[in-house]
């Protein structure tokens, strides 16, 4: 489906369950749950999204809702097919040992920006130097593996502070730690094997899961940049996938001279402002919001705190 939508789409952010999830975006972005009937904490909230459903909670649908102009309450799947899903992640406890499926069919590239992170809080990304993959799987196979030994062949991430960021290709062995919010933006296809649950019980997919460590990656040419950026004080690509590309843009005030294909905007540093050639193009992106905004020969300008992210995405 080509995009059939002609200005920036304010999208109802979905949130989703998780034993693990805290309550850091409530508190920190003043996001209110629309479902207070749900028992456990909001681990993730779905904020663009054409995807069906919560691999993990079927009943919960995690298609985006328009909440703004002329196309306000369709379903965005109704107006165009989005080639990722964006998601505020918030961690209260540490996070599963995981990995994305290879194969030129399945795939799941994402990357994690850091909004917020508490001072003891870590993450695990890629295996240590010189970790063999087939001696790691060898190790989550056996029965009740060691904690601390699982996760020394895991190289960690500490001291973490806002504006950090972390690429995890498909393949990558990975794990958030406690005390984190972040921004994910990962390939629409949410497929994820879990391979180590600190012994809580949780099903396990150790054979999927290892099949992709051993994988090799397949060949996808990497996608440029769709913006054309005039004013700004630096901007800096800090992902480059097959699916989307993400820069970084510093400034109080950024203008865009024309976009070669659909973007997103991510309020990062503060709460932000479009203003474009009509009134559609006028709004308030909220911080840690992420607004889906079209091709556009006509240019637009972004007033922001300090920074933001603009994600193009590919057709």
């Amino acid at each position: 489906m080509s995009q059939h939508f002609d200005y920036p789409l304010i999208l109802e952010s979905i949130p989703v369950p998780r034993p693990w999830g805290g309550n850091r975006v409530s508190r920190l972005y003043k996001r209110k749950c629309a479902q207070p009937n749900l028992h456990e904490p909001i681990g993730e909230w779905w904020d663009v999204s054409t995807w069906p459903s919560d691999p993990g909670n079927p009943k919960i649908a995690t298609v985006s809702k328009i909440i703004n102009g002329p196309l306000s309450g369709m379903f965005l799947d109704q107006v165009v097919q989005v080639p990722v899903v964006v998601k505020l992640l918030d961690s209260n406890e540490k996070l599963s040992v995981q990995v994305h499926p290879v194969s030129d069919e399945v795939h799941k590239d994402e990357m994690w920006y850091v909004l917020h992170a508490d001072s003891d809080s870590y993450l695990f990304c890629g295996f240590s130097e010189g970790v063999d993959p087939r001696k790691f799987c060898d190790l989550i196979r056996s029965e009740n593996p060691d904690e601390d030994e699982v996760l020394s062949n895991l190289q960690c991430h500490s001291n973490l502070k806002p504006g950090m960021h972390f690429n995890v290709p498909t393949g990558t062995v990975h794990a958030l730690g406690p005390g984190l919010v972040v921004f994910e933006i990962s390939e629409r296809t949410q497929v994820t094997y879990r391979l180590f649950d600190y012994n809580r019980g949780r099903t396990l997919h150790l054979e999927e899961g290892c099949a992709a460590i051993m994988a090799k990656r397949p060949a996808m040419p990497p996608l440029e940049p769709c913006i054309d950026i005039g004013r700004a004080d630096e901007v800096h690509t800090i992902a480059t996938f097959h699916t989307f590309c993400v820069q970084k843009v510093l400034g109080n005030k950024v203008t865009i001279e024309r976009a070669r294909g659909m973007h997103l905007v991510t309020a990062t540093g503060g709460d932000c402002t479009l203003t474009g050639h009509n009134d559609l193009w006028h709004l308030q992106l909220p911080h840690a919001s992420t607004a889906l905004v079209p091709s556009t020969q006509i240019g637009y300008t972004i007033e922001t705190r300090d920074e933001l992210l603009i994600s193009s995405l590919r057709s």
